[in-house]
Order: structure tokens, then sequence, then C-alpha cells
């Protein structure tokens, strides 16, 4: 069943492109004074190439596996408040400093994506997904703090227009388990892939 089932699926090769808006969250306390943190998302950008794996189906839908080559601008903004003087004295009798900016994060991500088609009508569907993703980080050294790969995963729902366009939006998650305390990194993101041609298989 299986053989006949991947013998009559389709392969398809594109390319895709989108919007990120990331951000970071600090799960429990540090253990350092801050009188004031602050982290907002950033805007950011996704662009490669796509694959999609098309299971034979019926009339209301079929599975699909999917995977890209991504290249990935993240970030989030920083903004925290730090006393200069001794932290016994409050905070309102010591010098304050202020640290406010924007944390850029460049990736190189490989997603793998498992979900079902429904089929709206001829020309549409919708399509809900999981995926999981290998990444690594382009712009630091790589050491045991920083592994050279790292994973997360997340869902997401494409909206499929005809056999070669498809609108996706997902979120994905990274905690980060090796740092205390736990970092955990969201990112939220709507792209557009146009695949290019077809092989039966």
């Amino acid at each position: 069943m299986l053989a006949s089932v991947c013998a009559s699926a389709q392969n398809y090769f594109g390319v895709t492109g989108g919007y990120n808006l990331s951000t970071m969250k600090i799960e429990e306390s540090t253990g350092i004074e801050v009188v004031n943190t602050e982290h907002s998302p950033r805007s950011g950008f996704n662009a490669g190439i796509a694959y999609e794996h098309r299971f034979d189906g019926s009339d209301k839908g079929n599975l699909f596996l999917g995977a890209s080559l991504l290249y990935s601008l993240e970030g989030y903004h920083y903004k925290t408040t730090l006393p200069t003087g001794n932290s016994d004295i409050k905070f309102s009798d010591v010098d304050l400093i202020t640290y406010d900016k924007n944390f850029d994060i460049k990736y190189l991500k490989l997603p793998v994506s498992f979900g079902y088609n429904f089929k709206l009508s001829d020309n549409f569907g919708l399509a809900p997904k999981v995926f999981g993703i290998l990444e690594s980080q382009l712009d630091i050294v790589h050491d045991d703090v920083n592994p050279v790969f790292d994973f997360a995963f997340g869902a997401g729902v494409n909206l499929n227009i005809g056999e070669r366009l498809s609108i996706g939006l997902g979120y994905d998650w990274n905690p980060e388990t090796n740092f205390v305390p736990t970092v955990l990194y969201g990112n939220a993101h709507a792209n557009v892939s146009y695949y290019i041609f077809s092989t039966n298989k």
C-alpha cells in the first residue's frame, strides 16, 4: 500500500520568501537587579528554495511533506535599566544606566513540515502543518555554549492557490535550555512560495 501511494506522488520545486516578526522571552529571574527590562518584537525577512512532496489523495485532500532551505534574519529589541552604584542602596539613591539596543540574528534554516491539504475547491486548499527546524546562526562564534546546529519546532497553515502558489503562516519556538535562565526565542512568519516545476514519481 505504501509503495503504491509513493509511486503516485508528485514532487514540486520552487522559491519562497516572507516576513519575520521575532522576539525573546526570559522564563525566570536572572538574579541581577534590574529596574526595568523590556523585550519587544523585531521585523526581519526570510528567503530561499522550497520543496514539497505531495502524496496521492482523494477529492477531499492529500498528505504532504515539505522542506525549505532558508536565509532568515530575526532578532529582538532589548531595553533594560541597571543600577551603577551599590546594590544595597535604594534605586532612587544611585545612578542608573539604560541599555537600548536592537539585536539582529542571522540564521541558515532547514524546516521540514508534515501536513494535510484539505481541498476547498478545484483551485483552493487549506493545509495545516507541523514542522521541525534544523538551524545554525551565521553571525556568532560556535562553541560549547553556542553549538553549530540547534533545533526549533512549530506549527502553521498554508493557503494553496492552484498547484503552484502557496501562502503560509506559522510560528516556531526555540527554547535555549543550555542557558540559565531558560531563554525562549519565538518567530512568527508569513511566506509566499511559488513552485516553478514538478516531477511525477
